[in-house]
């Protein structure tokens, strides 16, 4: 089935599990993870466990046609989560990869996933981070381990930049999505 941009709808018991990459960022005194893509001087943080999506074009994220809500990648997607932190050179703050659960509306495109709702399931760390390892568990209460827990088709899939060319199409077999049930 060719995907230019597939609806689904994931409940908080039976959620869509894909991975992201955040940066990590000092805040209030401790460390908090931050989207790693967002333009601004300072990044608004992802201060709980729970986050869901809002659209600055006022309307519920995700939205058909708009590029809002929570991103995290799929197996069979084209986004190269190690390619944004080519995007994002300039940035100084540490990075680290981060297992989600997404719930509510998501979208499924050749890009990954975009999501309404998307629970922390546990944060993975290189291995120079390893102080911040306590830190982050304390603030998400969720495992925190290193790289090698990060499934291959998310570290091997290394483009130069991290969103796919917009001529390439995408063949997602939806039924072989790591679905947690």
């Amino acid at each position: 089935m060719l995907i230019e941009e597939q609806e689904l709808l994931f409940s908080h018991d039976a959620p869509l599990r894909a991975w992201r990459l955040f940066r990590v960022r000092p805040w209030n005194g401790g460390l908090v993870l931050s989207s790693p893509m967002y333009h601004d001087p300072e990044p608004p943080p992802w201060p709980e466990t729970e986050s869901t999506a809002s659209c600055t074009e006022a309307h519920p994220a995700p939205a058909r046609g708009c590029r809002c809500g929570i991103y995290a990648a799929v197996e069979g997607t084209l986004d190269s989560l190690p390619g944004y932190l080519l995007d994002t050179a300039y940035e100084r703050d540490p990075w680290a990869y981060a297992e989600v659960a997404c719930a509510g509306r998501v979208f499924v495109d050749m890009r990954g996933v975009r999501a309404e709702r998307a629970e922390i399931l546990r944060i993975a760390l290189p291995d120079e981070l390893a102080g911040a390892r306590r830190l982050l568990g304390e603030r998400y209460m969720v495992p925190v381990v290193g790289l090698e827990a990060v499934p291959a088709w998310v570290t091997q899939n290394r483009r130069g930049q991290g969103p796919p060319p917009a001529e390439v199409g995408l063949e997602l077999d939806l039924e072989k999505l790591d679905l947690w049930l």
